[in-house]
C-alpha cells in the first residue's frame, strides 16, 4: 500500500484508504510516519491519529525514493519535506461517521 512502510493488517489499511482519499481530495499522498494514539475499532477498522507527511503529487515519485528506503534523515534534513508533515486527527460526528482532520499541528 502506498504510504505504508510496514505491513499493519487489513483493518488499519481499510482505515488508511480513507486517509488516503481525503489527502487526493487535498491534492496530495499521505505518507504515514507515526501513529500518535487514541485508537479505537470503528466499522471493522483500527482508527488512530496520525503523523506523516502530505506530498504534493508532483513530488511523489522524489519523495517515495527517499521514504521507502527508510531514510528518515534525508526526509527531516530538507525544508521541502519537513514542511510537509502533518496530523491527521479524527474525530466522530453524532452518528458516528468518521471525520478527519489534516493539520500541521
Amino acid at each position: 500500500m502506498q504510504g505504508l512502510r510496514s505491513n499493519e493488517g487489513e483493518d488499519f489499511e481499510k482505515f488508511l484508504s480513507i486517509v488516503e482519499k481525503e489527502a487526493k481530495k487535498l491534492g496530495g499522498i499521505f505518507f504515514c510516519d507515526t501513529f500518535e494514539g487514541r485508537d479505537i475499532s470503528l466499522n471493522d477498522m483500527k482508527v488512530c491519529d496520525l503523523g506523516g507527511w502530505l506530498v504534493p503529487e508532483s513530488e511523489v515519485e522524489s519523495f517515495e525514493s527517499i521514504y521507502e528506503k527508510g531514510k528518515d534523515d534525508e526526509l527531516w534534513e530538507d525544508d521541502k519535506w519537513y514542511d510537509m508533515y502533518i496530523f491527521v486527527n479524527y474525530s466522530l460526528d453524532a452518528d458516528k461517521n468518521l471525520i478527519l482532520n489534516f493539520d500541521k499541528k
